[in-house]
């Protein structure tokens, strides 16, 4: 197959990345697509890197992050595309060559656990809650500990669909894009 052009790679990603600042925003507004959404739109960061290369994807996802942040009003669907759901499925082959499996999953669980920590830490110094109960305070604890944990469930889910949509993207849906694109 002939290279893709500069062109050509330029505007699928500018497609892609219009389609994953979309997505954040159906994300902002359907309550169950909020996390979902980050993770599309995760995806096509991926797709952008198979046909225009690592390059060019993470330029799209510095140009969707930024756009998430300016334009979602949602800002935890916003960030948790940028602190780990967008940059990851570029990292992922990186971590997968790992070759000692218990070394690899704890490095996957120590990224998620500093992303969202980072992330949410920063939600709290800039929009910080007062005026909680010592009660409330420890019932949000328990309950955002919780979350945490659940989230590390479907982090590591979220690793295992990526590779087997990786595997179906090459087999079935890459070549039907590169025949439309004459590629």
């Amino acid at each position: 197959m002939k290279a893709p052009r500069r062109s050509q790679s330029v505007a699928l990603c500018g497609v892609l990345g219009a389609l994953a600042v979309a997505l954040m925003l159906l994300g902002a507004v359907i309550p169950l697509a909020m996390f979902i959404a980050p993770a599309v739109g995760g995806l096509l960061v991926l797709a952008a890197c198979e046909e225009c290369g690592r390059t060019m994807a993470w330029t799209m996802y510095a140009a969707v992050s930024i756009l998430s942040v300016l334009f979602v009003p949602d800002k935890e669907v916003a960030l948790i595309f940028v602190f780990l759901l967008g940059y990851y499925p570029l990292l992922k082959d990186q971590l997968d060559r790992i070759p000692r499996r218990a070394l690899r999953v704890l490095l996957k669980n120590l990224l998620y656990y500093a992303a969202i920590f980072t992330m949410y830490g920063l939600l709290l110094v800039l929009f910080p809650a007062d005026g909680f109960s010592q009660e409330a305070a420890a019932a949000g604890l328990a309950l955002a500990a919780a979350t945490v944990v659940m989230g590390n469930i479907a982090f590591l889910l979220f690793d295992k669909t990526l590779a087997n949509l990786l595997r179906l993207y090459r087999l079935k849906w890459q070549p039907r894009l590169r025949r439309m694109l004459g590629r």
